[in-house]
């Protein structure tokens, strides 16, 4: 052996001296204690202590207490994912037998959870349409016991009367809960329109670099934090503090590339405004965006985030030699990142047949996620890509 053992008092953190911008990574599994009657007296639950790595460390710890500060809640939970915040914000509040109300519009991954593990569990899955007011009653009825909402919607960018569907909700019994990642939590605040729990997909814009997964859940409540809590537990859920460090990095800079995502994004769907083969641009700062008027009521800001759907004469050929022609829309899920992407949709997918049920003749959609490229080079791309596409 070529040293000793370490000794306890070889288990130190960082010189009280020193002091950095960020707060620093704290890596752990095991968490030491001073003394024996300490270590006994641990309890996974408390939120103030530190007994495993798994439960938290000063830098998930730090994260969580700046996510809730952003988005005005008192208590946030870090997740692996935008999606582990379905499943665990589901399985803290259900039992089996009871009805979740999922949107027609919301992110596909969350309806999936909830129509294959949910309704595995013997929970009762309703879908509802968001924008139609008369036909909640039928599909959000009275006893049920959670209802989603996703404004603006993850494909076709609608947003609800959200004042009204709370009340709604609330009138039937049922908690509340949002996935709010389109606003970052910076330009919706949940909390005061009565909802209970909102989602964010940390992935998106807070990290701002497209390089890490995870999630948080954020609530008011204590009660309703410590069934999150226990549940987060139970599944298992850790964060690495190494990916909590990446996401803490990218908060500083969060509005500043929002807002600068948001004006960008803005020009491009203007661009698209009235050119043959566009049926329609759905940006929830336009006017001709299905629930513009709701997003203006609770909306401080646009993401740099869109849909235009083309007319049903635009064939999949076309389509696919329009995103193929980008040279700075690579091909890719998710957005919040400095990168733009272009993610297209064929006629056939559940979001173009829905907006056909509603009376539009639309093709194929085409998302787009607006990067912090300069706006110049972005419009000359998809003005390149469009003429030689749609001139074929």
């Amino acid at each position: 052996m070529t040293q000793p053992p370490a000794s306890r008092d070889d288990a130190r953190g960082a010189s009280a001296t020193f002091r950095a911008v960020l707060p620093p990574v704290h890596r752990a599994a095991t968490v030491l204690f001073d003394d024996v009657d300490a270590m006994r007296r641990h309890d996974w639950r408390s939120r103030e202590a530190f007994v495993y790595g798994r439960e938290g460390t000063p830098t998930t710890r730090e994260l969580e207490k700046q996510l809730a500060e952003t988005e005005g809640a008192r208590h946030a939970l870090v997740l692996p994912s935008g999606l582990a915040g379905y499943s665990v914000v589901a399985l803290a509040l259900l039992q089996p037998g009871e009805l979740i109300a999922m949107p027609v519009n919301g992110y596909g991954g969350g309806g999936q959870m909830a129509d294959v593990l949910l309704r595995r569990l013997g929970i009762e899955v309703s879908v509802y349409e968001p924008t139609q007011p008369d036909t909640w009653a039928e599909n959000i009825p009275a006893g049920t016991r959670l209802v989603w909402i996703e404004a603006p919607g993850s494909i076709t960018m609608e947003v609800p009367d959200l004042t009204r569907l709370v009340a709604h909700a609330r009138s039937v019994g049922a908690h509340v809960a949002i996935d709010n990642t389109y606003s970052a939590g910076l330009h919706l605040k949940p909390f005061d329109l009565g909802i209970d729990v909102s989602l964010q997909a940390l992935t998106k814009f807070q990290s701002g670099a497209s390089d890490v997964t995870l999630g948080s859940l954020s609530c008011v409540n204590e009660g309703l934090l410590t069934r999150l809590h226990e549940t987060r537990h139970f599944l298992g859920m850790g964060v690495s503090a190494d990916d909590a460090y990446l996401v803490l990095r990218g908060l500083p800079t969060m509005w500043l590339r929002y807002e600068q995502s948001a004006r960008s994004g803005e020009q491009l769907a203007a661009w698209f405004r009235g050119r043959p083969g566009v049926q329609r641009v759905l940006h929830p700062a336009f006017e001709e965006c299905p629930g513009h008027a709701h997003w203006k009521a609770h909306f401080t800001a646009a993401a740099g985030l869109f849909s235009v759907t083309l007319h049903e004469s635009v064939d999949e050929a076309r389509v696919k030699a329009f995103v193929e022609g980008l040279r700075h829309f690579p091909l890719g899920m998710s957005w919040g990142g400095h990168s733009s992407l272009a993610l297209p949709y064929a006629a056939t997918h559940n979001a173009a047949q829905r907006l056909r049920r509603l009376g539009e003749p639309v093709g194929a959609i085409i998302r787009f996620w607006v990067g912090l490229e300069p706006v110049e080079a972005l419009l000359e791309d998809i003005a390149q890509a469009w003429g030689a596409a749609m001139n074929r």
